[in-house]
């Protein structure tokens, strides 16, 4: 079926180092992901050093939430723990912050840029989505996100990414679209409320939709929901009051936590092993999302495609008949006008001379009208792909079948998309499902150590 061998990613080279002494089941999915990036390439929907596996974190991703007076900068300060905090307490930031490991004292602070062009960072190509938002909201990049780095060890092998809260000031559909792509990416999300500020009418336009994106998230129980009391307020929090607030938006799960000077250990243990065990949750999360990318060949790439290609065949073939029916006119009127076809078409040369040039005519004319309209469909494909956040090139696969026999002929199936490319998703597919009884045996053997490895945070 290959042409060519694809190579791994060269971005992609030191996670496969770091997973073949970190996880063996992980290492197994790392390679699915290369069988399935060979697919991929084959297919022409990716190029020699892109691949599918950029499409999630290999590394765990916590996505913590909230306004300045939220608590939410104090939380992460307390957790990593360093001599500098990281993230100015009282600051007013609108941006969504990346924190990622770097040995060093000194901190570094790298623009939005940075984050969009990497494919390892989390909002990888976010610009192209933000452009469908509005024309040239790409180029504010930097105004909606920044990358920070720290040398804390709780954030080693860990991305945080800082969110702000859902206040109403914010640009609601850039805000949340940032938002939601963090949400799917985290395996842990912590979403700070101010216990002060009780009355969340002002939020429901951003809260009601984030609200539904977690409902939809295939692990409702990564949500944490924490309302924050500061040292000076010692009214109690009312956390039912609050639950049912949320609920009335829309909130289905999540676990409710009060944090004050008072907070209960138990409380601060439950804190703790959420963070002890993100690694669990993140090895299950990249499992999971394999298994939608195998899935996502057939029932969004591949579909997608073939709606652009059916499209593709109704416009060119309307073309055709319209032209073909004014032909036609053209010949009933010449007849009622002159007799045209009795006295020219009926005679066997002249009609022979006649469907001869019309064949000239209308092949390449079939042919061009093709061209000028999968130009088109190719240019909405490439939107409707950004629109969807997938790494496919779906204009590239669309446009494989731009051949002289495929715009003559019914042929509706994408380039490639054969019985031997569907066998060997399916046997990834299997494979990749065997992996979750294979992390489950590796788990219930150690992760009772795992449980105690980062009980390091510091008293809320």
């Amino acid at each position: 079926m290959s042409t060519s061998e694809k190579s791994v990613s060269s971005s992609l080279q030191h996670v496969e180092l770091q997973l073949a002494d970190k996880n063996p089941a992980l290492l197994q999915a790392f390679r699915l992901y290369h069988e399935l990036d060979q697919v991929a390439y084959d297919l022409g929907l990716i190029g020699m050093d892109d691949s599918l596996a950029n499409k999630t974190s290999w590394s765990p991703v916590i996505t913590v939430i909230g306004d300045p007076s939220s608590g939410r900068n104090e939380f992460i300060n307390r957790y990593l723990g360093t001599a500098i905090p990281v993230i100015d307490s009282h600051s007013i930031n609108a941006q969504f912050t990346v924190l990622v490991h770097r040995e060093g004292e000194t901190p570094m602070t790298l623009p939005g840029t940075a984050v969009d062009g990497d494919p390892r960072f989390p909002f990888f190509h976010i610009s192209e989505r933000l452009e469908q938002i509005e024309a040239g909201e790409s180029r504010n990049i930097n105004s909606y996100l920044d990358l920070k780095t720290n040398n804390s060890q709780n954030l080693k092998d860990k991305t945080i990414i800082l969110a702000p809260g859902f206040s109403p000031n914010l640009k609601h559909e850039g805000a949340a679209l940032l938002r939601d792509h963090a949400i799917m990416l985290s395996d842990l999300v912590f979403v700070f409320f101010d216990a002060s500020q009780s009355d969340l009418k002002e939020y429901h336009a951003a809260l009601i939709p984030f609200l539904k994106a977690t409902a939809e998230s295939h692990n409702p129980g990564k949500f944490i929901y924490v309302i924050n009391q500061p040292p000076e307020n010692q009214t109690p929090v009312d956390l039912a009051s609050w639950k049912q607030q949320l609920t009335n938006l829309g909130l289905q799960t999540g676990q409710f936590f009060a944090l004050n000077q008072n907070t209960q250990a138990t409380d601060q243990q439950t804190i703790e092993q959420k963070f002890a065990n993100i690694d669990v949750e993140s090895a299950y999360r990249i499992l999971n999302t394999l298994e939608q990318h195998i899935n996502e060949f057939d029932s969004i790439v591949i579909r997608e495609v073939k709606k652009a290609i059916i499209l593709w065949k109704d416009r060119t073939h309307f073309t055709l008949i319209i032209v073909l029916s004014s032909i036609a006119l053209t010949l009933v009127a010449g007849e009622i006008q002159m007799g045209l076809v009795t006295g020219f078409l009926l005679d066997p040369f002249v009609a022979s001379i006649f469907f001869f040039l019309l064949t000239v005519f209308l092949i390449p004319f079939h042919l061009y009208s093709s061209k000028v309209h999968a130009k088109f469909i190719s240019k909405k494909l490439a939107e409707r792909q950004t629109e969807l956040g997938l790494v496919e090139n779906l204009p590239a696969l669309f446009n494989k079948g731009m051949t002289l026999w495929r715009t003559l002929f019914p042929v509706l199936e994408p380039v490639g998309w054969n019985k031997d490319v569907q066998e060997t998703l399916a046997m990834i597919k299997t494979r990749a499902q065997g992996l979750v009884q294979s992390l489950n045996n590796s788990f219930n053997t150690n992760i009772l150590n795992q449980g105690s490895k980062e009980s390091t945070f510091l008293d809320l």
